[in-house]
C-alpha cells in the first residue's frame, strides 16, 4: 500500500523522525544538535587558531621590517660621522686667507694651498703653531736625524742659522716676494743676508716645467713650494708618491717650478676664507728645536 503525502498524520511523521536504528537505539534529535555543536566548536577552534598564527606573522613581517629601516638608518649615520667638518675659529675673511682646492691628475689626488694677501717668512720653533696671527704654516727645511740641526744653508732674518748645501733647490724671501729655483750657488743666498731676508734650501722637483729626478726612491706623503700660473702655491699629495711620481703631478698641472717641503706626516695648517683651521700631518709631542717652518701671515 503506498501512501501519499495527504495520508500522512503529523503523529506519524512524528514516529518516523523517531524510529529506530540497526542496533534498536532510537535516533534523537538532542545526540544530532550534540554532533553539530561539536562540529562548530572544532570550526571555531581552528578559526582561532587561525587568527593567533595571522597575528604572529603580521608580527614578525613589521618587526623585520623595522630592523630594516633601522639597520640602514645606522649605516648611513656611521658613514656621515667619517666626515668631521673643520674646525670653525673665526668670522669669514675678507682678506689674508688660503683659499683650498682639491684637483685629481691622471688618477693623482692631489690639495692646492693658495695663500691671498698674505706675508710670507720663516720661522724656527713649534711657538708659530699657537700664534693667532698665522693663516699657513708647512714644515720647510730638514732637519738632521743626529745632531738635529737644520740641513742645508738657513737664513731667518738676515741671520745665518745654519750653513752647507746639501740640495740644490733654494727658497728665498726677498721684500716679501718667494723665489724659487735650482742652483749650486745663487746671489739670492747673499740677498737674504744682507736684506734681512730669509733662505732654505730642499729637493728640487721642477725647473722649467720639466721633471728633476731625485735619489730617494721610497714612497711618502709629498709636498711642494710650486709656481703655478703665474703664483706661489703649496700642493699636497692625498696619497704616498715617489718622488718621480709626485715631480710628474706638478708638470701635468702646469707647474713652472718647484721644490720640496717636508713631507710625510710634517704639521701643518691653513686658515680658510670660511675660518675654518685645516690641519694635517701630525703634531708630535716632542718637535726638535729646530723643526722650522714657512709662515704666512
Amino acid at each position: 500500500m503506498s501512501l501519499t503525502p495527504h495520508d500522512i498524520k503529523d503523529d506519524e511523521i512524528r514516529v518516523i523522525s523517531s524510529g529506530n536504528n540497526d542496533d534498536g537505539n532510537p535516533y534523537n534529535r538532542p545526540t544530532t544538535k550534540r554532533k553539530w555543536i561539536v562540529t562548530v566548536s572544532i570550526l571555531v577552534v581552528l578559526a582561532c587558531v587561525m587568527t593567533v598564527v595571522y597575528l604572529i606573522f603580521a608580527k614578525n613581517s613589521k618587526e623585520d621590517s623595522l630592523e630594516i629601516i633601522t639597520n640602514e638608518t645606522v649605516v648611513y649615520q656611521e658613514n656621515t660621522e667619517d666626515i668631521v667638518p673643520d674646525t670653525i675659529i673665526s668670522e669669514p675673511l675678507s682678506v689674508g686667507f688660503i683659499s683650498v682646492s682639491d684637483t685629481i691628475i691622471n688618477r693623482i689626488p692631489l690639495t692646492i694651498f693658495n695663500p691671498t694677501t698674505l706675508t710670507p717668512t720663516l720661522q724656527i720653533g713649534t711657538d708659530v703653531i699657537n700664534d693667532s696671527t698665522v693663516r699657513f704654516v708647512v714644515q720647510a727645511a730638514d732637519v738632521r736625524g743626529d745632531n738635529g740641526g737644520i740641513v742645508g744653508a738657513y737664513v731667518n732674518k738676515g741671520e745665518l742659522i745654519s750653513k752647507g748645501q746639501a740640495k740644490s733647490g733654494f727658497c728665498a724671501i726677498i721684500g716679501g716676494k718667494i723665489n724659487i729655483g735650482v742652483a749650486d750657488a745663487t746671489p739670492f743666498l747673499e740677498q737674504a743676508l744682507e736684506t734681512d731676508g730669509y733662505f732654505f734650501r730642499q729637493y728640487p722637483l721642477v725647473v722649467a716645467n720639466q721633471v728633476v729626478e731625485n735619489k730617494p726612491k721610497g714612497k711618502s706623503l709629498r709636498k711642494a713650494l710650486a709656481e703655478l700660473n703665474g703664483e706661489t702655491v703649496v700642493i699636497m699629495s692625498r696619497k704616498e708618491m715617489t718622488f718621480h711620481d709626485f715631480s710628474q703631478s706638478l708638470v701635468d698641472l702646469g707647474v713652472a717650478n718647484a721644490i720640496y717641503l717636508v713631507g710625510g706626516k710634517g704639521y701643518g695648517f691653513a686658515i680658510d676664507s670660511e675660518g675654518r683651521k685645516i690641519e694635517f700631518g701630525r703634531l708630535l709631542k716632542d718637535m726638535r728645536p729646530n723643526t722650522n717652518y714657512i709662515v704666512w701671515r
